[in-house]
């Protein structure tokens, strides 16, 4: 079987922001991403603005122009900034067998198939996946990330997956 790594992330920058009506166009810059999953992606092709829910957007690790705009969004009357750093654990899951890790909770590549992000429930913990490259990122709801990595690496045993 194909193994895939399980990597925690260093703690970072997590902003949310929750849009006062839905949906946001003509609210918004026309830089957000709109659209259901939609991802709007850094110069490294990493997520930086992932709309996972109806009027809520996640930018993890926002740069300064990213700041600004959703900042604008925030003054302008469009909805509130959350600096949400403490709520969400970033995780990685790589290699050549993180679709069928991902397989003993969900089919993940239907739930991405015409979407690049989503509000998913991994292993009974909340959280928001989007695809970078061939792996996953997932933001994991702290007070749940222990038990996803554990038992990601318990499904994942089995399977000759490394964590």
């Amino acid at each position: 079987m194909p193994s895939c790594r399980i990597i925690q992330l260093p703690a970072e920058e997590v902003l949310e922001f929750v849009a006062y009506a839905w949906p946001a166009h003509g609210r918004v810059s026309p830089d957000w991403p709109l659209g259901p999953g939609a991802v709007r992606r850094d110069a490294q092709q990493q997520p930086a603005l992932l709309h996972f829910a109806p009027g809520r957007w996640l930018a993890p690790a926002p740069p300064p122009e990213l700041r600004r705009l959703l900042e604008g969004a925030a003054v302008a009357g469009a909805g509130s900034l959350i600096d949400a750093g403490g709520k969400w654990v970033t995780v990685d899951i790589a290699g050549a067998g993180a679709a069928r890790l991902l397989a003993c909770t969900l089919d993940i590549e239907a739930v991405l198939s015409n979407r690049d992000c989503a509000a998913v429930t991994l292993f009974d913990c909340p959280a928001v996946v989007a695809r970078v490259a061939q792996d996953f990122r997932l933001w994991v709801q702290a007070s749940y990330a222990a038990h996803l990595l554990a038992t990601a690496r318990e499904c994942g045993a089995g399977l000759g997956y490394t964590a």
